[in-house]
């Protein structure tokens, strides 16, 4: 009995923590309408407005099936190029806490986006195939 009481703990202990640690970020598509090298951003524009996304040199840029066999190939900065559609995951930019009461009015709960409408990336990538012309 003791030990099926440990093992419901650890079970609840590993669950809690699991969705402690769970990031939150948002799947954003789009093209680009615009490109900053010299602060590096992109900009994707959308019926909501311009929403601005900022790339660190962390970030994981790739192309998705763009190899002669179908592998994925990371790329850099200069291979985003104004009219390439893209599928970014990304933070509200300068980070967020959701459990911080003080970031309540942060994130418009009608779109789920920020309401500064500015992101930061943590991984962009196009796809190469199949495209329709």
């Amino acid at each position: 009995m003791r030990r099926f009481i440990l093992f419901r703990i650890a079970i609840v202990s590993v669950l809690v923590s699991t969705i402690a640690m769970a990031d939150f970020d948002f799947d954003v598509q789009g093209q680009i309408s615009a490109v900053d090298n010299e602060i590096k951003t992109i900009t994707l524009s959308g019926p909501g407005g311009d929403l601005v996304i900022k790339v660190l040199p962390y970030t994981e840029i790739k192309g998705d099936d763009c190899g002669v066999f179908g592998q994925d190939i990371y790329g850099s900065f200069s291979d985003l190029t104004v009219g390439k559609f893209i599928e970014v995951e990304a933070i509200p930019y300068g980070g967020y806490n959701a459990y911080n009461s003080s970031n309540a009015n942060a994130i418009n709960p009608r779109t789920g986006l920020p309401n500064d409408m500015q992101l930061t990336a943590k991984e962009i990538e196009w796809k190469c195939r199949p495209k329709a012309y």
